[in-house]
């Protein structure tokens, strides 16, 4: 008993190994995405660059060696090879090299943050594809059976005029309509396959063909769970005050250049001698020196900076405020799709039971010759329209779910 269980399930894992779902699509979309290596990667740069501004606190080692060889020697010569080796710290450049560090910081959340909001938005648009793909899955089957119908009908109708029972105008009617939904059905055709490869292009380029794409189930959803005051929690407002941050760090290092620098040295030089050495000159040497640089003017480079500064935090605000705006206005939009969307489906749900009642009835009463076969084409008709805008509806509402999702990043 205990073998046949293992058994069944292995063989229910072998049949679901290649099942595709909307949460496995979005896992792919997220490990395989090649937009967002790229983001990571850009993020990874923006915390190295911490790491370099913070190499200015750091003291700096040089080495040298220089040789001289000379065809003529003139008398008194100094000797002509030295080695020195010279330690040098900085002690004060009026806090530039601090501010920069804070820049960059601030720099390297931001880039995090814009990172969070590039995740969400690939989670909503793998959501998207995902979504799209089903409902052109269920469009292209609604023009199959719509085709079906049509030919199963067009055969009847055929064969009615053959026996003299209808016009020939009413079979070259059919014919027509079935040629319509041919064509119909090969239009479905190929929009399910763009569909298809445009889900694997955000999955990263995997195969589908040999993926069995799942279903969605109906969820109940309660627009309760979406709070306005949440949206001020938007990564991407929160990088643009990141952005501000480092735009005025920025700003303060450039400020900072208009104080003195103080440096500290201490080297140690080594002298060869030289075929005209004389013996004052040493064999070696230690020199600790301390210098003190002020720029008075340079032009007007440092206020030229700080203006330039100034003026790209006002860019900064500026779009911090439309950002503002536009997430408000995807919030009404995301809103008004929901409400449309599930209404829509409510009424599309309606209709197309009505028009499978009515294809029923019309249908009973064609094969009984009791109306004509335009009044089962027009049946036929009436029931693939209902079908598409029953299933646009259905779709729909994830459509709404996932925008909703996306505006209070709750993708991930």
């Amino acid at each position: 008993m205990i073998k046949k269980s293992i058994f069944l399930l292995s063989a229910f894992v072998a049949i679901n190994a290649n099942a595709l779902n909307i949460d496995s699509a979005i896992n792919l979309a997220l490990q395989n995405n090649n937009e967002l290596k790229q983001k990571v990667y850009e993020y990874d740069e923006a915390k190295e660059n911490i790491e370099l501004n913070k190499s200015s606190f750091k003291p700096k080692l040089d080495l040298a060696y220089t040789y001289t060889d000379r065809s003529k020697v003139a008398s008194g010569l100094k000797r002509d090879s030295s080695a020195s080796a010279v330690v040098s710290y900085n002690l004060f450049n009026g806090f530039s090299d601090y501010n920069l560090v804070q820049s960059a910081k601030y720099s390297a959340n931001a880039t995090n943050l814009n990172l969070y909001a590039f995740k969400q938005d690939l989670v909503y648009n793998a959501k998207v594809a995902y979504i799209n793909f089903l409902d052109k899955r269920k469009n292209q089957k609604t023009y199959e059976v719509a085709y079906s119908l049509f030919s199963k009908q067009y055969e009847d109708s055929k064969n009615r005029y053959e026996q003299g029972l209808i016009a020939k105008n009413e079979l070259l009617d059919v014919q027509v309509k079935m040629l319509d939904a041919k064509q119909n059905l090969t239009r479905a055709n190929s929009d399910l396959q763009i569909a298809k490869y445009e889900l694997s292009n955000i999955l990263g380029g995997i195969d589908l063909e040999k993926e069995s794409i799942e279903e969605l189930n109906e969820k109940k959803i309660t627009f309760q769970e979406y709070k306005l005051e949440f949206l001020e929690n938007r990564s991407e407002i929160k990088a643009l005050k990141m952005s501000i941050d480092s735009l005025n760090s920025q700003l303060n290092s450039t400020k900072g250049e208009f104080l003195p620098s103080i440096d500290a040295s201490l080297s140690y030089n080594k002298y060869g001698d030289g075929p005209t050495a004389k013996d004052v000159e040493p064999d070696d040497q230690k020199v600790a020196q301390v210098s003190l640089k002020w720029n008075l003017y340079n032009g007007g480079s440092k206020y030229s900076k700080m203006d330039i500064n100034r003026l790209k935090v006002r860019q900064v605000k500026e779009q911090l405020e439309k950002t503002k705006l536009d997430i408000k206005l995807q919030y009404q939009i995301a809103k008004t799709d929901f409400e449309v969307s599930t209404e829509n489906f409510e009424s599309a749900k309606l209709a197309l039971e009505q028009a499978k009642e009515n294809y029923k009835i019309v249908s009973d009463k064609f094969d009984e010759g009791l109306v004509k076969s335009t009044d089962l084409t027009d049946a036929n008709y009436l029931l693939t329209n209902a079908k598409q805008k029953y299933y646009k509806a259905y779709y729909d509402k994830f459509l709404s779910l996932a925008k909703l999702d996306r505006v209070f990043e709750k993708g991930i």
